[in-house]
């Protein structure tokens, strides 16, 4: 180590910045921030998917004129899984907006919708099992909730990613993709 001309005698020169905790304390949100933006994420869009599920359910058995007895427990039953089955989605969104890696949000909607799909899907054909359905007009509009239960966990999931990073990231910007947030 040689000695620099301008520091005056007897000054010890400053130890080497850890450039990597520097950048991680000012342009990173916190992990306590960071879990509790999934938690939130999970439950409110969790609750949301489990509503609009519940109203394809009794579209369904509408189409099918089965019984709808569905009660108030059995609603909330349904709104604990989906937000509970909502966690790998808002955690992966969360963790993509610590870590800036797009991948682990991805790997968190594709957890979220394959589970959560299979699992209304399979409940769905099981139920639908009980009740033959009519040629025609009956098996295209079943076919069709079908694909809307599909379409409501995969869109459940996106949003459930999307509103953990933007809650984690607060308000001054997406540093994921550089853009701002507040600007929207």
């Amino acid at each position: 180590m040689t000695a620099d001309p301008t520091t005056p005698l007897g000054a010890s020169e400053p130890a080497p910045a850890d450039d990597r905790s520097e950048r991680t304390d000012r342009t990173r949100p916190a992990w306590g921030r960071a879990v509790g933006a999934a938690g939130g994420a999970a439950v409110v869009v969790g609750l949301g998917t489990a509503l609009v599920a519940r109203v394809l359910m009794r579209l369904v058995a509408g189409v099918v004129d089965a019984e709808t007895g569905f009660s108030v427990v059995g609603t909330l039953g349904i709104a604990i899984v989906f937000s509970v089955l909502m966690v790998p989605a808002a955690a992966g969104g969360a963790i993509e907006a610590r870590t800036r890696r797009a991948v682990v949000g991805l790997v968190g909607v594709l957890t979220t919708s394959v589970v959560l799909g299979w699992g209304t899907a399979t409940t769905a054909l099981v139920d639908l099992a009980d009740h033959p359905l009519r040629e025609g007009r009956e098996t295209d509009l079943v076919a069709l909730l079908l694909v809307g239960f599909g379409a409501t966990v995969v869109v459940g999931a996106v949003t459930a990613r999307r509103l953990a990073r933007r809650w984690t990231l607060g308000r001054g910007g997406d540093e994921v993709s550089g853009r701002s947030l507040a600007r929207r």
